[in-house]
């Protein structure tokens, strides 16, 4: 399979990158030949020095026998422009990376079609119906739900003095029908646990479960399920707009915006919305705005460093949920030693939007989902395959991977020990960056 990037900023790094790793051809363009040069020389993919929107720079990219066009430069007409000719020059799906909320309405859709382009995809709206479902769901920094809720893995902190607390893996057998640890993140790395694992305070563990037993997940975590009515968000913007203009009316939010132009012209179109003009991060901003009665926290300063400090101090004061944007990832693992909560990624959520489109088309069906520093795999279980010669606990299976669910006959299941694998099975894998080949072996 052939792909093809337009546009070498960090999403369009980040698209190659995971790309890169289902063993596809990869051309990635830019003008920029330095930005080109530093991705030659980390991932297996090949490179274009032009522009996106130049016949002659398309023809090198070989778009004519491209089966995937993305164009994610900061311009989204030059997206459009360059989808268009690239999918009259043969590219069989092109995606666009668009910056308006209008470009998503269905009269507008149908007019860029027609012009070429087969799927937009607007990072802001991404972040903003992500804040919804993390506001929705208060308990938990993490949720993704497969095969229509009846599978769910969630990411949850786990608290001190629980019944899942200092415990093997292996005595929790009780819980084996409520829930799956798939994943520990514990002092900024990613662990596939097995059962001589002991679960600790502050892990996040990353379950999969389902929808009727997550009552029993909360309350065995040591959390608390509570109801976010009240939301202090901080800093005007595209995402903010777009999550004010989405979110159910029963939340009430409040504004701070240090730019007094912005913060009134926020007012203008959301009457209903308390504006507060002040910096986040001070306190008397924060407490002028109700801190010590808001449900809820949203940093979506352009600052990564501004985000983890005005949610630090949101917690301080009392707010039981906090939300973070966070642009660069070398400030992930600062916002997670923080105790932040949820934190939400332009460039995350897009490559999510992007393998979901590419599984939608039936390019691939292996990648569903990324985690910190692992990958979510949806594999079919073909006749005569290796995993299905034993019960799971008698299986030899890698230590970096597991098993988080299955599906069969249309019927989500959690995995044991005693599992025994069908051919037509869908099973859910877990397994960290690097391990996908030995996931893939399992299953010939």
């Amino acid at each position: 399979m052939i792909i093809t990037i337009v546009g070498a900023s960090t999403t369009g790094t980040y698209l190659a990158k995971y790309l890169s790793d289902e063993q596809m051809d990869i051309y990635i363009v830019d003008k920029d030949v330095n930005k080109l040069l530093a991705l030659d020389t980390e991932y297996n993919l090949m490179t274009v020095v032009g522009d996106g929107t130049v016949f002659a720079t398309l023809r090198q990219a070989e778009v004519e026998k491209c089966d995937l066009f993305i164009s994610v430069t900061n311009v989204a007409e030059r997206n459009i422009v360059a989808c268009g000719m690239a999918k009259s020059m043969g590219a069989k799906m092109t995606v666009a990376r668009v910056d308006r909320n209008d470009y998503l309405e269905q009269d507008n859709q149908t007019v860029i079609q027609k012009m070429g382009v087969d799927k937009v995809i607007f990072p802001e709206s991404l972040i903003a119906r992500g804040i919804i479902e993390s506001l929705n769901h208060s308990c938990f920094r993490f949720w993704y739900e497969f095969q229509k809720q009846e599978l769910i893995m969630v990411g949850i902190r786990l608290e001190d003095n629980t019944p899942l607390t200092y415990k093997y893996l292996r005595e929790l057998n009780q819980y084996h029908d409520l829930f799956h640890v798939s994943v520990i993140r514990r002092d900024f790395r990613t662990l596939i646990p097995n059962g001589n694992y002991i679960l600790m305070p502050n892990d996040i563990l990353y379950l999969t479960t389902s929808e009727k037993h997550l009552p029993e997940v909360v309350e065995l975590t040591g959390k608390q399920a509570y109801d976010i009515k009240k939301i202090v968000v901080a800093r005007t913007g595209k995402i903010t707009e777009l999550l004010l203009e989405y979110a159910p009316k029963h939340l009430h939010f409040t504004v701070i915006e240090q730019d007094i132009n912005m913060a009134r012209e926020l007012s203008r179109l959301f009457p209903s919305v308390d504006i507060i003009h002040g910096e986040s991060s001070e306190f008397e901003v924060l407490n002028e705005a109700g801190i010590a009665q808001a449900d809820a926290f949203i940093a979506l300063e352009d600052s990564s460093q501004g985000n983890i400090l005005s949610c630090l101090t949101a917690k301080d004061l009392g707010v039981k949920k906090s939300i973070a944007e966070i642009e660069r990832s070398q400030f992930f693992n600062m916002a997670e030693s923080f105790n932040i909560g949820t934190i939400l990624n332009k460039q995350v959520l897009m490559a999510d939007a992007v393998f979901q489109l590419l599984i939608d088309a039936g390019a691939i069906s292996s990648k569903c989902l990324v985690l910190p520093d692992a990958v979510v795999l949806r594999l079919d279980i073909k006749p005569g395959a290796k995993i299905t010669s034993s019960q799971v606990k008698d299986l030899k299976i890698p230590e970096e991977i597991t098993f988080a669910g299955f599906i069969r006959e249309n019927q989500a299941r959690l995995v044991n020990g005693q599992t025994t694998f069908l051919p037509g099975d869908t099973v859910l894998v877990v397994c960290l960056q690097g391990a996908l080949q030995k996931a893939q072996k399992l299953f010939r």
